[in-house]
């Protein structure tokens, strides 16, 4: 089911628009949504992004709160250069395991 959101532009963001979904040859409807889905994703990069670089959650746990691919999530972490706090000992043990785990259930 869809809902009809409207929102105020200036002239101005109108034309740009115009000239936008002129040159991408679809409608200006159609073209905001793409705009606005897309910063969707992009916002859901960010916040995923963000608990990762504190170290709560791993790559893949990311990847799957953003709703994107591991490579989609990985080439935002590089975009952005967001290092996770280095693990220890017994963090990186753990998450060994769970790598392991999953190239099991990936094989399966």
């Amino acid at each position: 089911m869809t809902d009809v959101v409207s929102t105020r532009l200036k002239k101005k963001e109108i034309k740009e628009l115009n000239e936008i979904s002129e040159k991408e040859r679809i409608d200006r409807s159609a073209l905001m949504r793409k705009f606005l889905l897309a910063q969707i994703t992009e916002y859901k990069l960010k916040e995923a992004g963000e608990i990762y670089r504190k170290g709560l959650i791993s790559l893949a746990e990311a990847a799957t709160l953003a709703e994107v691919s591991i490579y989609v999530m990985m080439n935002y972490i590089e975009r952005e250069k967001i290092q996770q706090k280095a693990l220890s000992d017994k963090e990186m043990e753990k998450e060994l395991i769970n790598a392991k785990n999953l190239f099991k259930n990936m094989n399966k």
